[in-house]
């Protein structure tokens, strides 16, 4: 039996808004979904903004409450992606992977990605919103030449609710069960992480620079290795990688 209360919204300006606001009003319970195929004003990481067609797209977000457990958010945010990834993989999703830090790629191009806002009490989690935005049949992105959808990856238009109701278990299991111990979520991460051991190309302070990524560390760095050969980290504001060709 799944832990999670599904509720279907017609529209909304944002999912993660929505739950945001039940919090803050204490109308919001462990395990409550929100999903829609309009949202919006959606909104990526560092406020950026999610564009996507209407009825075209999957967004629902996820509340979680934790009662001031001792989780590492990044440790969290990987366990989010591999339950994504993993969901997809059994669609038949071909090429997966997390550009650093939560966007969803098939075949190199962004299909999606994750926004976590989190509420701290002191320096522990209380609880959390997980954003999820997939697009599933939209087929132009203008101005957007990295982004795709499913329908273009497969040659298939998918439903809303057969994607939702894949994705459900999985997160279920990830997000209940799942042991925030495990020092293999890491390892798990760094599997699944684009352009791991690869040259990059990265925007720092408006310049671009090349480096070969090394993987990510315990608190969500990136690690790279720049041209001189030194090791050097980042967080998500001090960088942002960059598709290539």
């Amino acid at each position: 039996m799944s832990n999670f209360k599904i509720i279907k919204l017609n529209a909304t300006t944002s999912t993660n808004d929505y739950l945001k606001k039940r919090y803050k009003s204490g109308k919001v319970l462990d395990g409550d979904l929100v999903w829609t195929e309009n949202q919006t004003s959606g909104r990526g990481q560092l406020n950026k903004k999610w564009i996507s067609e209407p009825f075209k797209s999957l967004t629902f977000s996820v509340y979680r409450q934790f009662n001031g457990l001792l989780i590492k958010p990044f440790k969290f945010n990987a366990v989010v992606c591999l339950g994504i990834i993993y969901a997809l993989k059994k669609l038949g999703i071909p090429g997966l992977s997390i550009k650093w830090p939560n966007d969803i790629l098939s075949e190199n191009k962004k299909i999606g990605g994750i926004l976590i806002e989190n509420f701290f009490n002191r320096s522990r989690i209380n609880a959390s919103v997980i954003g999820i935005g997939l697009n599933l049949n939209q087929e132009k992105f203008e101005k957007l030449p990295k982004a795709t959808s499913l329908k273009i990856i497969t040659g298939k238009k998918w439903s809303s609710k057969i994607i939702l109701d894949a994705l459900v278990p999985l997160l279920d299991e990830y997000l209940f069960m799942f042991d925030f111990k495990d020092s293999s979520i890491l390892d798990q991460y760094q599997k699944i992480l684009w352009k791991r051991n690869k040259t990059i190309l990265f925007d720092m302070d408006g310049k671009l620079y090349k480096g070969k990524l090394k993987g990510v560390d315990e608190s969500g760095m990136i690690i790279l290795q720049d041209q001189e050969k030194m090791i050097r980290k980042f967080n998500n504001s001090q960088i942002s990688i960059q598709y290539g060709d």
